[in-house]
């Protein structure tokens, strides 16, 4: 529970009239200070992290709060830094946040890539609308693409009538902050009464501060959206829609949906026409979701003889391996380890993130001082390791590598990589091998039957080849076949909303789509354990 005195909450109408005699022993006041200073009135004895939650307040809790990450640290006046998390408030207190690094977000693929079948869909004409006009004097018309990765969101404005792109925004999730992977945001939903309110409608409110962005920077009506596409994991998309995705993450990880969903624009939340059409892609399965379909669309996976692998790394690796004769597709929980939130010193794509390494040179992002290390700044200094000797192939290390020391951080902290992080690159990348190598059994191919490796995301844009070879996340023989797609998602939900034909090919891939569960098989278990080495 908590209390804006300076803003009147909705949630509690008649804060701004509360009388003292109503503040009693059991509620503290907390004062934040993250740019702007508000007070808020808290139950004492609450987690300071719930409580800067419910705020609105934006905290890094990568575990979702269970003291595992140690990401979520804030200055308490007169306490010094502390875990937001493990702070149980017992008196008024005043806490200072960090403020928030820059976000680095793909909203396309390198070069502006726009991939096999999306590029006809990209420059085809307009889409036979599904929408009848109030007025026959209505002829502009613009549609949404929305992809919603678990980490970060991109919102495109697209002209349905001139095939272009008007305006792109992206943010990072801000369910974020009720934890860096779907299975800590299921467990919110499943833990609190609010839960799944409290995550579809910071969602929907951030979408629409995007949309209100582009409408204003183009001077487009929002009566002029008429229509939207939708593509994100299956999480994502359950939480978009309202519907509680707690089946996901229990055995046997059914989610309560996985067909395409259209739905009115009026119910959705969405700013754009409320007789417009929002249009939610498919998937396959619990963990392989629209964004695998619509970037699956994206490439001549489907159209060609050759055999072809895909590969989308993130918290879970989704792949899918096939041709125009078969697709079968699965997600091995890679673990959060490629987005920087289960190693000590790593950050996600952000400004100042360590994002290469070669020989003890290393670049960040944006060029300013180093504030932690990513994903691809992590693979490559484990490459590196490896070549000198510092780690072994078993993984281990003798004792922490400092990457750089606290005088010249941005933290003025030293960043370094610890034998806790090695291990944790092992898991991850053996997670992927394991399931990439079950795929081809599947398939009945084997490695050297692939004539592409597509890689989509932003880790397999940033990525450096040579590097996830060394350390057997890439096998060795795809290492000259490897295709960056950069954000497939994006380009199939913005194919999507231009092209019913497009739309049509996504429904397709998902019906051909056999998915392999990989929880319980024996050479799993054995796949991984022998992919654990480097």
């Amino acid at each position: 529970m908590y209390i804006d005195l300076q803003t009147c909450n909705p949630g509690f109408p008649m804060a701004r009239t509360r009388k003292k005699s109503d503040v009693n022993e059991n509620l503290v006041r907390v004062t934040i200070c993250d740019g702007a200073t508000r007070t808020i009135l808290a139950r004492k004895g609450a987690s300071l992290l719930d409580t800067l939650q419910r705020a609105g307040a934006t905290v890094t809790a990568a575990c979702g709060g269970r003291g595992r990450c140690k990401k979520c640290g804030v200055t308490i006046a007169g306490t010094g830094t502390r875990l937001a998390c493990r702070h149980a408030l017992a008196r008024d207190t005043k806490v200072v946040l960090p403020r928030p690094a820059q976000a680095t977000i793909l909203v396309e693929g390198p070069g502006g890539w726009r991939g096999g079948g999306a590029a006809d869909a990209l420059r085809s004409g307009p889409r036979p609308g599904r929408f009848t006009p109030a007025r026959s004097g209505v002829e502009s018309r613009f549609g949404l693409a929305i992809d919603i990765g678990t980490t970060t969101v991109v919102v495109y404005l697209e002209d349905l009538n001139a095939v272009s792109t008007r305006a792109i925004e992206s943010f990072v999730n801000p369910q974020s902050v009720y934890g860096h992977d779907v299975v800590a945001r299921i467990h919110h939903c499943m833990e609190r009464r609010s839960g799944l309110r409290d995550l579809r409608e910071c969602l929907i409110a951030t979408v629409n501060e995007s949309v209100d962005a582009m409408c204003r920077s183009t001077g487009v009506k929002r009566r002029e959206i008429r229509e939207a596409a939708i593509v994100g994991n299956p999480t994502m998309l359950h939480l978009f829609l309202g519907v509680n995705p707690a089946s996901i993450a229990l055995a046997p990880y059914k989610p309560a949906f996985t067909a395409s969903r259209t739905t009115p624009a009026g119910r959705s939340g969405l700013r754009m026409n409320r007789r417009g059409v929002v249009h939610v892609l498919p998937g396959v399965s619990g963990y392989v979701g629209a964004d695998i379909t619509a970037g699956i669309a994206c490439t001549p996976l489907v159209r060609s003889k050759a055999m072809c692998l895909y590969v989308d790394i993130g918290t879970n690796g989704e792949m899918a391996v096939g041709n125009k004769d078969g697709l079968w597709c699965c997600a091995s929980a890679a673990g959060p380890a490629f987005e920087g939130a289960s190693i000590g010193s790593g950050v996600g794509g952000v400004e100042g993130a360590i994002c290469s390494f070669d020989n003890g040179r290393y670049r960040t992002i944006g060029g300013t001082k180093p504030l932690g290390i990513c994903g691809s700044g992590i693979v490559d200094i484990v490459a590196w390791l490896l070549d000198k000797g510092i780690v072994d192939r078993t993984g281990y290390m003798e004792t922490r590598f400092v990457v750089e020391n606290g005088a010249r951080t941005a933290t003025r902290r030293n960043i370094a990589v610890t034998p806790q992080d090695i291990r944790q690159i092992q898991l991850a990348k053996a997670a992927i091998a394991a399931g990439i190598s079950i795929l081809l059994k599947t398939a009945g191919i084997v490695i050297d039957d692939i004539e592409s490796l597509f890689l989509a995301g932003a880790f397999g844009a940033s990525i450096n080849v040579k590097s996830a070879v060394a350390i057997g996340m890439i096998p060795h023989p795809l290492r000259e076949r490897v295709v960056s797609l950069g954000n497939a998602a994006g380009t199939g939900a913005r194919s999507a909303v231009r092209s019913k034909k497009f739309e049509a090919s996504v429904e397709r891939i998902a019906a051909m789509a056999r998915y392999v569960e990989l929880s319980g098989r024996e050479d799993f278990n054995e796949e991984f354990v022998g992919g654990l080495g480097f």
